[in-house]
């Protein structure tokens, strides 16, 4: 099975500004999901069907789904019609337990990876939990793996970076590499992907967002080549492809995005304006705090089995009132496997339903794609309770 990897929405709006317009070729296209399959959505079902916050899924060649849920130390398994098959693990600090987990994988061998943060290692299961092995994280990569993807005979890890300062002076970038590769063994063997590459580390509230769980979208073809995509979107996707041994890097330009992604909030303009206390994200790190309105961010990038890049995106309109409250639209880039912009649109759901709500359709976020192209994302149900949506993503062209 070829795995790849499709959390942090906000809340905001947005001041006038500029568009940045994409190459004269981009179309205006249609893409609208089909759902499927939707779990967690009746309030009177078992607790085992039931949601906090669907955050990590991973999906295997017999068509299991593997649901992490925030809050629990678990992976739920659902079989395709969603019908719960068995829970593995549990929390606790033993043999097979977790505490906090904060990344998850299955492999083509059908194995559950599972990082706790806590104990500071991974968790590998067999058999739906039946049998499992430790392996303790790398000691010179001091951070937490965040997701772990699977390549051809191997994997990619992101680590969340953390800081050191002996002194109390002004922290410092332990490692500079965004990724990872590991062997199937779990053993570190080079880093790639400087953090410079795709964060502009002069800016402090982009330097701080940059090292926080959700800063980054990932995406992987399975074989050789991984995407990264900024969740607080300039435009820009980064694709790194494993070629002659090293890994090359090539910038992707999307869609017609606002100039600036986010403009930074003072404490003053915060503390004295209430819908920017709800439609900011707030940072705190040892740089101190760094507050910011994000005017263009993205709901998961995927690769999907021709090649070709979906990246999803929320976008704030033009507005010159900084204290409405926010209207948004939701869309898709669709690249070409040269990752040449095709084009871009709205994203609806088919069920009309669904579209009128603000509610439902703010709280998208695209977690996977398995290898028959379904998407599994969560959003909210007309109740206000999270659900995990499996989604057919059907393209619509002019």
């Amino acid at each position: 099975m070829k795995s790849r990897f499709g959390v942090l929405p906000c809340v905001c709006a947005m001041a006038a500004f500029t568009l940045i317009l994409p190459s004269a070729q981009a179309q205006e296209m249609s893409f609208t999901l089909i759902e499927q399959l939707v779990i967690g959505d009746d309030e009177d079902a078992p607790a085992e069907y039931l949601f906090t916050v669907p955050e990590l899924v991973r999906t295997d060649s017999k068509g299991y789904i593997y649901v992490h849920d925030r809050r629990r130390a678990d992976v739920r398994v659902f079989d395709e019609s969603g019908q719960y098959v068995t829970t593995v693990g549990k929390r606790g600090e033993g043999p097979g337990e977790m505490r906090e987990i904060v990344a998850m994988h299955v492999d083509d061998r059908n194995r559950l990876i599972v990082a706790d943060r806590d104990s500071g290692r991974f968790t590998v299961f067999s058999d739906l939990g039946a049998q499992f092995e430790t392996k303790a994280f790398a000691d010179d990569l001091r951070g937490i793996p965040h997701p772990i993807l699977s390549l051809e005979n191997s994997f990619v890890l992101r680590y969340v970076r953390m800081y050191d300062d002996p002194e109390q002076q002004l922290p410092y970038i332990a490692d500079t590499k965004t990724l990872h590769h590991y062997d199937m063994a779990l053993n570190p063997t080079e880093a790639f992907a400087e953090l410079g590459e795709i964060f502009n580390l002069d800016e402090p509230f982009e330097k701080a967002a940059s090292d926080i769980s959700g800063a980054l979208k990932m995406a992987t073809n399975g074989i050789d080549k991984i995407v990264l995509v900024p969740t607080v979107y300039s435009g820009y996707a980064y694709r790194y492809t494993h070629e002659g041994g090293s890994w090359v890097m090539e910038k992707l330009e999307g869609g017609p995005v606002p100039k600036e992604s986010y403009v930074s909030v003072s404490d003053k303009e915060f503390e004295a304006n209430p819908e920017l206390q709800r439609s900011s994200w707030v940072i705190s790190g040892p740089s101190g705090v760094h507050r910011a309105r994000i005017f263009n961010w993205s709901l998961g990038v995927v690769i999907l089995g021709s090649g070709e890049i979906a990246n999803f995106t929320m976008q704030a309109p033009l507005r010159r009132n900084l204290s409405d409250r926010m209207e948004f639209s939701q869309r898709v880039e669709l690249f070409d496997q040269a990752g040449v912009l095709l084009g871009y649109g709205p994203l609806r759901f088919d069920d009309q339903k669904l579209n009128r709500s603000i509610e439902i359709m703010s709280t998208i976020e695209i977690l996977w794609i398995d290898e028959d192209d379904r998407l599994y994302l969560r959003r909210q149900n007309k109740h206000g309770f999270y659900v995990l949506s499996v989604a057919e993503l059907v393209i619509g062209h002019p």
